[in-house]
């Protein structure tokens, strides 16, 4: 639960409080669940409310993150999670199921588009687990509708790292090269955190760097993260 207590450790008490329970919520009809990696199914969720926490979304938002597919991909029936979360988290997991099994961009929330676009993102991050013709049709899909509908949305950040990674995926021997500046810095300061935990948020944090598209970001993604790296290991070290 290390990076849902960072996630929620952005949020005032009231709403960390509903950020973990959402989580909770979230392993408990996921248990036993896999993704292709092998890594436990919820992580994936717990990737997707990371992104939307980092742009600074609301509560609701990042609920919905951590919940998104529990109407999919669980037996969890909707009339249970909405007597958990209420009518707007719910509306935002099945908002994002109907764009899912087809449903129109065009009449879907700003919300829910937002909320697709960050699921889109970790997907495509670790689409390597998937056969190579899934990931050229979905790299190219991202590249020719989300891409766009990112810009669209004025969600600069969401836009070059969907980007990044797709062409990566397409074009892999144009973006084979040495791990980006900051990498090592980031490696290194890993020591103050648990152990335990050490490998997860250093796969994390490199995955941000390889998406960003020039020296100048991923600088100061380096020096926001060493920036906060001895909260988060207290914050880590006290919940272990």
């Amino acid at each position: 639960m290390s990076a849902v207590t960072e996630i929620a450790g952005r949020y005032p008490a009231g709403d960390a409080e509903l950020i973990e329970r959402a989580y909770v919520f979230a392993a408990y009809w996921h248990r036993g669940q896999l993704r292709r990696s092998g890594d436990p199914y919820v992580s994936h969720p717990v990737a997707v409310a990371a992104s939307l926490a980092r742009l600074g979304l609301d509560a609701p938002m990042v609920c919905a993150g951590l919940l998104h597919d529990v109407l999919d991909d669980t037996t969890c029936p909707v009339d249970h999670l909405r007597a958990e979360f209420g009518e707007e988290i719910t509306a935002l997991v099945q908002g994002l199921l109907a764009l899912d099994r087809g449903g129109s961009l065009e009449t879907a929330s700003r919300r829910v588009l937002i909320l697709k676009l960050a699921d889109r993102l970790h997907n495509m991050r670790t689409i390597r687990f998937v056969a190579r013709p899934r990931q050229e049709l979905k790299s190219r899909q991202t590249l020719e509708v989300l891409v766009p509908l990112a810009g669209r949305l004025g969600l600069g950040t969401l836009k070059t790292q969907l980007e990044a990674v797709s062409l990566a995926t397409l074009y892999p021997e144009r973006f084979a090269s040495a791990p980006p500046r900051g990498s090592r810095m980031l490696a290194v300061s890993t020591v103050l955190l648990p152990a335990a935990v050490r490998a997860r948020w250093l796969e994390e944090w490199s995955g941000e760097l390889h998406a960003l598209p020039d020296r100048r970001a991923r600088t100061r993604f380096t020096l926001q993260i060493l920036g906060g790296m001895v909260r988060l290991a207290i914050v880590l070290r006290r919940r272990l």
